[in-house]
């Protein structure tokens, strides 16, 4: 039977001989079985925190987290639909009451702290997302009076011991079996960690939290993720290169490791260019042979050159940003693009998931010490918009939120995953095919800034079906009355045909069996 082109135009646009003039020729897109991406797939996820500046009568900003704010949190995640969700404390905004005279540490684990980040993980348990958990760093990072007793090491057993007692309350007595994975330290390898950076403090700790949770039967709930730390930056006193605490975890720890993870702050020219599929390639290639899984515990992007200066001047323009740890342009159309096209090479490479830093402006602050002027402006939105200048740009889902809540409902878990083959060389254009028994979608991200059309084939990879079209363009979107995605056209597909796309200049488009509404 003679194949049947179906052509349509992702934007019903009216182009001038000039715009005409930058749509290339047709080339072919295929996506082939023998392509298949080696790799157990969890899915894409966000950073999500319990509010510790607004979580209690006592937190920095008082009790602003009311159920109104969670409700409101609750149903613009149901649109998200994050596969796994990382989150991170601290013992002393949480539980952790000091040291008695004895030096032994005093839990109350009825406070009103306790009871905020319930609210967070009743949403988790009841959608069954996968919890990454644990601590920013060890509890005496937080304390300032500098007692020589102060909890201050990864592999002091007293930390260990409130970390049981804290993941037995959470998971055995409240039953939040949604915490699959503990996370010892956030970026051990940096001087800001309460490690600075050493390996043997932080091995040591990892071992023997394991320990613990075997001696007490949690591990048949939760097991250890890491290395979690931040692969591009160098410690400038420790010799252990940042890359080699997650080779070294892979060698030393792999026994008692069931996720890997480390983070990634991409800039334009890694992404932009293709090369972040060839940078995260050797990493993919050790933990493939471990058979275990491996994220990217925080995705984000911090921009350089030009870029970086002009993010700088508008984290300073902001009276509410800390304009040294925050990422202005998520205001911005193109962050999106850019967000996209670092999951997408992600996944190219192996990887199995990348949880998006991060979902809210209100969860942190530069150094958590509750500066309302230094804000960590990363997120989707402001769900305290009102405290913070009252702008309609903070109260609404920002425009990365709409490629990011794509990547997490279309890309669902345990899907398979296809490399495509391109009948031209280009550094532009990246694509992938997830297909599972249920679903199918196609994304391609053009970075460049003229139109692509390609002949998409398939092998018969996609069944007979309705496929839905998602377009992340700019001012352009197709958006519900939350601002969330919803298609804008669809088509009915036969077995065979060949579908011709054009994408726009700088724009993600997807093609999908699922509906979002």
């Amino acid at each position: 039977m003679p194949k049947v082109l179906v052509s349509f135009i992702l934007l019903i646009v009216l182009f001038s001989c000039k715009e005409a003039s930058t749509i290339d020729k047709s080339h072919t897109l295929k996506f082939k079985k023998s392509n298949i991406i080696d790799l157990p797939f969890i899915g894409h996820g966000v950073q999500w925190s319990a509010y510790p500046h607004a979580d209690s009568d006592e937190a920095e900003w008082g009790f602003l987290m009311t159920d109104e704010k969670w409700n409101e949190l609750y149903k613009r995640l149901d649109f998200v639909n994050p596969h796994i969700i990382r989150v991170m404390d601290v013992s002393t905004w949480r539980y952790y009451k000091g040291l008695d005279e004895n030096n032994q540490p005093i839990l109350d684990f009825n406070t009103q702290e306790v009871k905020s980040l319930y609210k967070l993980l009743d949403y988790c348990q009841k959608k069954d997302i996968t919890v990454l958990f644990g601590e920013w760093g060890a509890p005496g990072l937080w304390e300032t009076d500098k007692n020589p007793n102060n909890i201050n090491r990864a592999d002091d057993v007293r930390w260990i011991e409130m970390i049981t007692k804290y993941l037995d309350h959470l998971i055995i007595k409240k039953g939040y079996t949604c915490i699959k994975y503990y996370n010892l330290v956030n970026e051990p390898n940096g001087y800001w960690a309460s490690t600075d950076g050493d390996w043997e403090q932080w091995k040591t700790g990892y071992q023997l939290l394991n320990n613990a949770l075997k001696s007490k039967g949690l591990n048949k709930y939760v097991t250890l993720a890491g290395p979690d730390a931040v692969t591009q930056w160098n410690h400038p006193t420790h010799p252990k290169k940042a890359e080699d605490w997650v080779y070294s975890t892979i060698t030393d720890l792999d026994s008692i490791t069931a996720l890997y993870d480390f983070h990634i702050y991409a800039d334009q020219e890694l992404i932009r260019t293709g090369n972040f599929q060839t940078y995260l390639t050797p990493f993919t290639t050790e933990v493939k042979k471990t058979k275990k899984p491996l994220i990217l515990g925080e995705l984000g992007m911090k921009y350089s050159g030009d870029l970086k200066e002009e993010n700088l001047k508008k984290g300073k323009a902001d009276p509410f940003a800390g304009p040294d740890d925050s990422s202005m342009f998520v205001y911005d159309y193109f962050y999106g693009v850019d967000m996209a096209d670092a999951a997408i090479q992600s996944m190219l490479a192996g990887v199995g998931g990348a949880v998006a830093w991060d979902l809210d402006d209100a969860m942190h602050t530069v150094g958590d010490l509750g500066e309302k002027s230094q804000l960590k402006k990363w997120g989707m939105w402001n769900i305290l918009a009102e405290e913070f200048g009252n702008l309609e740009v903070d109260k609404i889902p920002r425009p990365w939120s709409y490629s990011w809540t794509l990547l997490c409902n279309l890309f669902p878990p345990n899907t398979k995953l296809y490399k495509p083959e391109f009948s031209i060389k280009n550094d532009s254009i990246r694509a992938i095919a997830s297909i599972t028994d249920k679903s199918v979608t196609l994304a391609v991200v053009n970075q460049s800034e003229g139109y692509k059309t390609f002949n998409i084939g398939t092998e018969a990879l996609i069944k007979s079906q309705n496929l839905y079209v998602y377009e992340y363009v700019d001012e352009k979107r197709a958006l519900n009355t939350h601002g969330f995605p919803v298609p804008s056209k669809s088509f009915e597909y036969n077995e065979n045909e060949v579908v011709n796309i054009t994408v726009q200049p700088r724009s993600v488009l997807f093609l999908s069996s699922i509906l979002l509404k």
